[in-house]
């Protein structure tokens, strides 16, 4: 007798020998072959089912699984060797059963080998879910935990303005007979009003960022004249604490670049702001931009903003674009700030496809490194701006004696404010508290007596753009052309861009800035004229 012979015989021997051990199985003559068989076909679709089931579960516990799992294999093993001794026991030689064991062994073989390959894999697939389950925890608790310490420095940073602005008010008004305190006052409560506006636009600008909503508008622009613009901006500052300050652009040899100069300032002021505040009078601040080289119509410039300030610890440098993360909360410091500015000049760095990096040691100063590319412009192509223009917007505006808006807005406050700003300028004013009752007003005067319709937009019964479209829909063009500004807490260029869309042909932001407001309705009075 051959060794396999003697294998297979020791098999169905054993085999033979579980039958009479295992409990139940004397009563397997009622159930043929083909029932164990589909039996454990049956386990095996069950395992398909299982691992469809749980991929495409949304459960975030999976106790339970893993016993069910060997439960279910359990039966798959079962019936399958029950399937194949009842095979055997049906045979009526040993010949036959040696012929046929090797065969329907395999068979057996394959469909276990087949249930525990699914269910291994079930169970990765169950350690898998179970561990995004956990990091998916993990990162809740972490959000949870940075939302409370950013309204924790929120709250503190809000109400330090906020503070400042309750308490100087209301010594103005307990010192309104004396002019030099209530202006000195006044001039406090203007600095915490631009303080808290700081800290509102940081956090909005971070939200919009965050959400995909911030573009870049790239146009041509002088970089030489930018830096310069720096200089002029921070100089006084500068010159109160007695500071070395020096911007070096003169190297640059192709000045004329499209670019969003409006975020590349907000690159530069964020920077050049932290090196100020945390820079100790005397101290050396510098900002400079080298072009280190051009191709295929794009230049590549870096810019390098050093100081010699406290610097920061490696620790921090290493989270310090991380949002609202402060290396000292402004209570240790006394240097106020939301954690944002570091993390917003990195996205606009990102948004721009440049890199930014930083060398610092803790009290030697710290030197950011930004590198930008360019697509280079020509001087013909930069729009070159009036240095009197804004002379001469004070001058003409003894222009606006005789001249009647309709102020609309649905903030009685705001429409106060507003309107008291509007007859310094010399304007006669009519008011209206929302978008229909400016549609009736206009649709009822006589064609010329409003100059122009200065229009808030978020208001009940008819919003802005309602109102504009409604005015431009008039039967009478005379009237459904006057000139209609946007004055408005929604100060996005993508608002900008709505007001327009809706027909109007200005924009002015609140809070108002009056040299904005003054200008604006120049340029939009003046064009009408023409």
């Amino acid at each position: 007798m051959t060794g396999a012979s003697r294998g297979i015989g020791a098999a169905i021997a054993v085999c033979f020998a579980i039958v009479q051990l295992v409990p139940g199985l004397a009563a397997m003559d009622a159930m043929g072959s083909e029932a164990f068989l589909l039996l454990s076909l049956w386990c095996l679709l069950g395992f398909v089912f299982y691992w469809r089931t749980v991929n495409h579960s949304t459960l975030t516990e999976y106790s339970g699984m893993s016993a069910s799992g060997i439960v279910l294999f359990s039966l798959l093993i079962y019936s399958s060797l029950m399937w194949l001794l009842k095979r055997l026991m049906q045979e009526d030689s040993v010949e036959t059963i040696r012929a046929t064991l090797p065969r329907e062994g395999l068979i057996v073989l394959l469909i276990v080998f087949a249930g525990l390959v699914i269910m291994l894999y079930v169970q990765d697939l169950v350690r898998k879910k179970h561990e995004e389950s956990e990091r998916d925890k993990i990162r809740a608790v972490e959000s949870s935990l940075a939302k409370s310490q950013f309204l924790f420095n929120m709250s503190h940073d809000i109400r330090t303005p906020m503070n400042a602005i309750v308490g100087f008010t209301d010594l103005a008004s307990a010192h309104i007979d004396d002019t030099d305190q209530v202006r000195d006052y006044l001039g406090k409560i203007s600095v915490s009003s631009e303080h808290l506006l700081s800290l509102i636009n940081n956090v909005l600008d971070m939200s919009r960022i965050e959400s995909g909503k911030l573009n870049l508008e790239y146009a041509p622009e002088d970089l030489c004249a930018i830096f310069e613009g720096i200089r002029e901006l921070f100089y006084e500052q500068m010159k109160q604490k007695n500071m070395d300050f020096s911007v070096h652009a003169s190297q640059i040899r192709n000045r004329f670049v499209w670019c969003d100069k409006k975020n590349l300032n907000r690159i530069l002021l964020n920077l050049l702001g932290n090196a100020f505040k945390f820079t100790k009078e005397r101290g050396e601040i510098s900002a400079s931009i080298w072009e280190i080289g051009s191709e295929n119509g794009y230049g590549s410039y870096e810019i390098r903003i050093r100081d010699n300030g406290i610097g920061m610890s490696q620790a921090f440098a290493e989270k310090m674009f991380t949002a609202f993360e402060r290396e000292r909360t402004s209570t240790v410091s006394g240097i106020e700030g939301t954690g944002l500015g570091l993390s917003i000049t990195k996205s606009l760095v990102d948004m721009m496809g440049g890199s930014i990096e930083v060398l610092t040691t803790l009290g030697s100063g710290t030197e950011f490194i930004i590198r930008l590319k360019f697509k280079l412009a020509d001087a013909a192509d930069i729009k070159q701006a009036d240095p009197s223009e804004h002379t001469e917007h004070q001058k003409n505006a003894v222009a606006f004696g005789g001249k009647r808006l309709l102020l609309v807005d649905d903030n009685a406050i705001n429409l106060e404010i507003a309107q008291i700003l509007l007859e310094q300028m010399g304007f006669a004013v009519d008011t209206a508290e929302n978008g229909k009752i400016a549609v009736d007003k206009v649709a009822a005067s006589a064609p010329g007596h409003y100059d122009a319709v200065l229009m808030d937009i978020q208001m009940p019964v008819m919003d802005g753009y309602e109102a504009a479209h409604a005015i431009r829909n008039l039967d009478d063009r005379a009237l459904a052309s006057i000139p209609i500004i946007a004055m408005t807490a929604n100060a996005f260029a993508e608002d900008v861009r709505a007001a327009e869309e809706a027909g109007m042909q200005g924009h002015i932001a609140k809070p108002i800035d009056v040299d904005v407001m003054t200008a604006t309705l120049l340029h939009v009075l003046d064009g009408q004229k023409a």
